[in-house]
């Protein structure tokens, strides 16, 4: 009986040291004057002291806990509740209750049709954080006119930190972003790594060379175009990816942003060809607008003559593998060579597989009808099928094949969309007497038409529909409430639009109509069951099993090929080339000269 007693007073003395082994804490705050940061556990306050990492980003070594909160001064947080068996807290944010947030998952409907390259870019249970020092007169001067036209103001150094990752840069670049964007006082940004870069080496963040800030100032949610990311991503295409980021510049807070990609080489070949930067056949890429009904990227045929396709509306996003042959006059030459090829297909010949005609010759079909396919479920009234805009259209030049990828979805799921749209049938979605080539292509196609019914049907009942997208929604608005508090409080930094919204349309345009805007969650039960109506289905999955996929690459922030930047070269090689173009124009004129004098 007394070995009994010692055992098991020696194991409960175990799980008291055990329980009290010191643990690290590690917060990013904004003490202002001679605030101290420090932890509390039970009642006594530990010290936390600024890291090498960041001088916001406090650390430091403490008991564990079963609550302890963060304090600047006499200010402390409500506290919060300690993960079991934890050696660190990860880092995390001061005033908010939780880091990491149990969002469900998305079901795949499809694997990824083209490998992309896996990273944390595409992170959707956390907000991370943002803190840059730029330069203040030239980030003055857009924040001041934001309508202006702005070249890159630079980024001194930049840092970003989540939970269980932090990354450094120097000599960025950051410019306001957008068009009518550029209209509200919270403004959006691009963020170029390396801008001002002389020589070293490029670094990456998850790839990636070019981020941009979206502000969301038209969507009370913050969760309209995340949601449309990850359902792409979810159905196997190709598209950009997103997470939440809170944005510190020079100590200010700019306050919740969607870092999301920017279509430029490097994006295609992260997208497209797992990440492969010295693929050799990424050609150039085109961005679709619409400036008016009968100004849209609609990619209708007219002749082939440059000036017959705007430059607002037919944009070169990016130059790829012609980035030495392009000019004013050839940059347009391989989309009006689409254009004309989409042009000579004719939809109502595609009858079966063996008659299906030439669309994949151009675009890869299922993929593009995937990207149809959400641009009508999510009722994107500003994207490529109803308003032909606001998609990127991608050549890679050994095969000549094109690859569709949209974007721009803060405007989808009821907000700006009139509440008819969410029961339209996807063969009245495009515009009334528009012109849709590309759709057309499939629609009105008997072949492609069954395909296209048949992505739907995937789509509903593997993820398009309320049981799977409510939990998505409901985990998000605990996630990001406290986020958009700390947002609408922050002044905004440029004159322009203010929102109007509060906190409660935050939590009741997630579910409900606010005002003129379907609810995110309503928007889906009353397209997702008026689509089951007319494709005569249901949303139970009783499709085949999908099968593993196996990711062929995965970013590791220790180990990419970092390209070399020289600039210093490159502005001697132009001086030379400048100098000896002098040299060679004045000997031109000596020998002109000597010519003339010859017959005087």
């Amino acid at each position: 009986m007394r070995s009994f007693v010692s055992y098991f007073g020696l194991a409960i003395l175990s799980l008291q040291l055990v329980k009290a082994a010191d643990i690290e804490y590690a917060v990013v705050a904004f003490p202002q004057a001679q605030q101290s940061v420090t932890v509390m556990i039970a009642g006594q306050a530990y010290p936390l002291s600024p890291s090498a990492e960041h001088p916001n980003l406090f650390k430091g070594i403490a008991p564990s806990g079963d609550q302890y909160a963060y304090a600047l001064g006499d200010v402390t947080e409500t506290p919060r509740t300690q993960a079991q068996g934890i050696a660190s807290t990860g880092n995390e944010f001061f005033n908010r209750t939780q880091t990491l947030f149990n969002v469900p998952s998305l079901p795949q409907a499809y694997h990824p049709i083209y490998h992309p390259l896996m990273s944390n870019m595409n992170r959707s249970n956390e907000v991370a954080t943002i803190i840059m020092n730029t330069n203040a007169t030239g980030l003055g001067e857009i924040l001041k006119n934001p309508l202006g036209d702005y070249e890159y103001t630079e980024v001194y150094n930049m840092t970003y930190i989540s939970h269980g990752e932090i990354f450094s840069f120097s000599m960025a670049g950051i410019k306001n972003s957008g068009k009518s964007t550029k209209e509200f006082a919270k403004q959006s940004y691009k963020l170029k790594l390396n801008e001002f870069l002389q020589t070293g080496d490029k670094q990456l963040l998850f790839g990636r060379s070019v981020v941009k800030l979206r502000a969301h100032e038209t969507d009370p949610t913050f969760v309209r175009e995340k949601l449309m990311l990850d359902l792409l991503a979810a159905s196997g295409a190709a598209s950009l990816e997103g997470s939440f980021v809170r944005l510190f510049i020079n100590g200010e807070a700019f306050g919740i942003y969607l870092m999301i990609d920017d279509a430029t080489d490097n994006f295609i070949n992260n997208v497209l060809r797992a990440g492969n930067q010295k693929f050799q056949y990424t050609g150039p890429t085109y961005k679709g607008n619409a400036m008016t009904p009968e100004v849209e990227g609609n990619l209708v045929y007219t002749d082939d003559l440059p000036a017959s396709y705007n430059d607002t509306i037919y944009e070169v996003a990016d130059e790829g593998n012609y980035k030495k042959t392009f000019n004013k006059t050839t940059e347009k030459d391989p989309l009006i060579q689409f254009i004309r090829d989409l042009s000579l297909i004719n939809p109502a010949t595609a009858i079966d597989e063996a008659s299906k005609g030439n669309i994949e010759k151009l675009v890869h079909p299922q993929h593009t009808m995937i990207h149809l396919a959400w641009s009508y479920l999510s009722g994107s009234w500003d994207g490529i099928w109803h308003q032909a805009s606001n998609y990127y259209l991608t050549l890679e030049t050994s095969s000549n094949i094109w690859t569709l990828i949209s974007y721009d979805f803060d405007e989808t799921f009821g907000t700006g969309a009139p509440r008819y749209m969410s029961t339209t049938p996807y063969s009245n979605f495009s515009r009334p007497d528009s012109k849709r080539p590309l759709v057309e292509a499939f629609i009105n196609s008997p072949y492609y038409r069954a395909e296209f019914e048949q992505v739907l049907t995937t789509l509903v009942k593997r993820v398009f529909k309320s049981s799977v997208i409510l939990p998505r929604l409901e985990a998000w608005t605990q996630m990001l409430r406290q986020e958009v508090e700390w947002d609408l409080t922050i002044t905004p930094k440029s004159p322009g639009i203010l929102t109007q919204w509060t906190l409660w349309n935050f939590d009741n345009n997630m579910k409900f109509t606010d005002g003129e805007s379907m609810g995110v969650a309503e928007w889906v039960e009353t397209r997702s069951t008026s689509l089951q109506a007319l494709l005569n289905i249901t949303d139970v999955d009783d499709l085949p099993v999908l099968g593993p996929y196996m990711s062929q690459s995965t970013w590791d922030p220790n180990n990419y090929e970092k390209e070399p930047v020289n600039k210093n070269d490159v502005k001697a090689a132009e001086a030379t080339e400048s100098g000896a173009g002098r040299i060679a124009s004045s000997v031109t004129l000596v020998l002109l000269v000597c010519i003339i004098q010859l017959f005087l």
